[in-house]
């Protein structure tokens, strides 16, 4: 079925999803990252999201210009954060939102925090055995560069996404790629990443004690 009427401005050059995954927020609702282009081309990261099980759907407005795919997550109950691609290159920007898109604001990690060189990245949140205690940790991974799509690096986050340090972050492959990744939970001890490496596709299981350690 499509929800394209629901959903696009009419005078819109595109409306679709952005690469990756999206989530269920603790209430149930649906909320999928997206992106349009307005009538002058000009991109948007966004939302969708359904509160009926996907029978309606619904947007947000745009949360910063020049800015296309993005992935989501539920921070605290009923706040999302937006990771997106910022085509003005150097870092990835962060927007927050409370009311479901309407309004946004920038986080405080937004354009210095997370070093990106104008590429699709994976961003979630996972519950896991972090040092011996069960912890909702956010992972983010794309190729750590600012210049080329290589160094791709999985980070964790163990302040919800205030602070991203080094000594939580592992090298998962240094050479040059396209550089798209998904990353997945696999367990509370493990953290799994699909990813375009050179010339391939490649799968890989990291242990959680891997970003852990002091």
């Amino acid at each position: 079925r499509s929800i394209t009427a629901d959903i696009k401005e009419p005078v819109w050059k595109i409306f679709f999803q952005a690469p990756g995954n999206g989530i269920v927020m603790n209430d149930g609702t649906l909320v999928f990252p997206a992106q349009y282009w307005d009538e002058l081309g000009v991109p948007y990261s966004t939302i969708v999201y359904s509160k009926d099980k996907g029978l309606s759907w619904k947007r947000g407005s745009g949360a910063k210009a020049n800015t296309t795919e993005s992935q989501v997550v539920e921070t605290s109950s009923g706040q999302l954060m937006l990771n997106m691609r910022d085509n003005r290159g150097g870092f990835r920007s962060v927007m927050v939102t409370n009311d479901m898109g309407m309004t946004w604001q920038e986080h405080a990690s937004s354009s210095n925090s997370l070093i990106d060189p104008v590429c699709m990245a994976s961003f979630i949140k996972a519950n896991v055995n972090w040092k011996g205690t069960m912890k909702d940790i956010l992972f983010f991974s794309n190729p750590a560069s600012s210049k080329s799509r290589d160094m791709l690096t999985i980070k964790a986050s163990e302040d919800l996404g205030a602070t991203w340090k080094i000594i939580n972050a592992q090298l998962i492959d240094a050479r040059q790629s396209y550089g798209y990744s998904s990353l997945t939970l696999i367990n509370k001890n493990t953290i799994g990443i699909l990813y375009e490496g050179k010339g391939d596709l490649y799968f890989m299981r990291i242990p959680i004690v891997e970003f852990s350690r002091e």
